[in-house]
């Protein structure tokens, strides 16, 4: 029971979040959409700060664990690979678009809230070494090319992908996810030793 609530007020601190903004989210609101009582709040979380630092880090982790495991052991495959890593993320994009104002006043206010801005530091950070470990693997099996850096190039696309986030919600019909993302797939092939068109 204790999980199941735990889960509950999760779900229900994203829905607030989604109609209200983290700023104008209350605890006794995430409590009455959760249909619990408001000490459940401090019970299983400590405090609201901390319940909404978790459900903002456990949907971005919801949003991006299937392209993570895409890259996955990619140098078996790697246009494969690839594909399969733009397809898991433009199906992510889709299904977390309600939230991405969200992320991004999550992302603003962090500099303020040593809780968040710790979470989501730490979750960028774990995104930029998965993505340069399969830009380590591609390099290393020579798909591209040896001038390319793991670190720095993971975390131009990581940065890219914030911007598109951003980008998308201030006008979300000139962002499409499919064209941008097979553009940095692009991008990586054109960097392959040899020509690969």
């Amino acid at each position: 029971m204790s999980e199941d609530t735990r889960a509950r007020l999760l779900r229900a601190t994203m829905e607030v979040l989604a109609r209200h903004g983290v700023a104008q989210t209350t605890s006794r609101e995430i409590a009455a959409a959760a249909g619990v009582n408001l000490q459940a709040i401090t019970y299983h979380f400590g405090s609201k700060d901390e319940l909404v630092a978790q459900a903002l880090i456990n949907a971005v982790r919801t949003w991006i664990e299937p392209a993570r495991a895409a890259l996955t052991g990619i140098a078996g495959d790697p246009l494969r690979g690839l594909l399969d890593t733009v397809s898991a993320l433009q199906e992510a994009l889709d299904r977390a678009h309600e939230h991405f104002p969200t992320y991004i006043e999550a992302l603003a206010t962090a500099s303020r809230d040593e809780a968040v801005r710790g979470r989501i530091a730490g979750l960028l950070a774990e995104l930029r070494d998965a993505v340069a470990a399969s830009i380590r693997e591609l390099r290393d099996i020579g798909y591209i090319a040896a001038w390319v850096e793991p670190e720095p190039m993971a975390a131009l696309i990581v940065a890219a992908g914030d911007g598109f986030v951003l980008h998308s919600t201030l006008d979300p019909d000139g962002h499409a996810p499919e064209p941008i993302l097979r553009q940095v797939i692009q991008l990586l092939l054109a960097a392959a030793p040899g020509s690969r068109e």
